[in-house]
């Protein structure tokens, strides 16, 4: 804009720390020579010292040395005067406008976690909530539509919270443990439990994600503990937890599957540790990282 006033300096969004400790009036200008804003400030180098700006964010995703912050010098008395006539002339583009808000980045940790939980409490499998019973077409009860559920949990190191789950998961927390990218968020599995028990370290504690793949296993067990589960929020996600572990003891103790099961074994070996998962139990992405 050639009625710019005359500046008498300027510093790029990097540069900010250079600006002088006087009184003035900034003006900030993207690379196209946009005007974006226009402020005022008793010490132009606090003002833009860090990050403190309120609008630092919003001008430092355009890029710090697109952003460019020119000034005039002016006395005290003169700064509101002066702002609002620069405003009134040039109409900023953000002044008067509302500050834009980020969100902060969550944990690649934490999400991860937060979409296997809410995987458990999808059906089993998505597209047919229908069976068939000699001969004939039913909805799938209710026990049937969810894939997994919180049976307790029980302290090693740290808190392992055990979450039991029907076939079809367990692929995708194979492919979760396998991936490139998402495996470092597993531990190593006890041989003897491979491919059964994915260890999920979620620093403040271990989700131990237990695949019951045999659905002549599974399907008496869920259909036991069912009237005993209720919703509950764990990581922001709504699943389904056991109001009382002993009822994951008592239900493997009455199946009558007969072939060997490294799940069953595993979940026989720890159920008589295994206590309700605290009401209060608070899983802090910041910690996740």
């Amino acid at each position: 804009m050639t009625n710019f006033p005359i500046f008498v300096g300027q510093f790029t969004l990097r540069q900010r720390h250079q600006l002088p400790d006087n009184p003035g009036i900034y003006f900030v200008i993207d690379e196209r020579d946009q005007l974006l804003y226009i402020g005022q400030a008793k010490s132009l180098k606090s003002r833009w010292s860090g990050g403190i700006h309120h609008r630092y964010k919003q001008f430092s995703r355009k890029g710090l040395d697109k952003i460019v912050i020119r000034y005039i010098l002016t006395s005290v008395s003169e700064l509101d005067r002066l702002e609002r006539e620069y405003i009134d002339r040039f109409k900023p583009l953000l002044n008067d406008s509302k500050v834009k808000q980020y969100l902060p980045k969550t944990s690649p940790r934490f999400s991860e976690l937060q979409r296997l939980l809410k995987l458990t409490s999808k059906p089993l499998f998505p597209s047919v909530l229908y069976t068939s019973r000699d001969g004939e077409t039913i909805p799938r009860e209710a026990w049937a539509l969810f894939r997994g559920f919180v049976a307790g949990v029980y302290q090693e190191n740290q808190p392992h919270i055990i979450v039991v789950c029907q076939q079809n998961m367990g692929s995708i927390l194979w492919k979760s443990s396998s991936d490139r990218t998402k495996k470092r968020f597993y531990i190593e599995t006890d041989s003897k439990y491979l491919s059964v028990c994915y260890l999920f370290d979620a620093r403040q504690a271990i989700l131990v994600f237990v695949e019951l793949f045999d659905p002549d296993l599974a399907e008496p067990i869920f259909k036991e503990v069912y009237p005993n589960l209720v919703d509950f929020q764990i990581a922001g996600v709504m699943v389904k937890k056991l109001i009382n572990p002993n009822l994951l003891m008592s239900a493997l103790q009455k199946s009558t599957f007969k072939r060997g099961s490294a799940a069953q074994d595993y979940l026989l070996s720890i159920c008589g540790n295994l206590q309700t998962l605290p009401a209060d139990i608070n899983l802090n992405q910041q910690i996740m990282w």
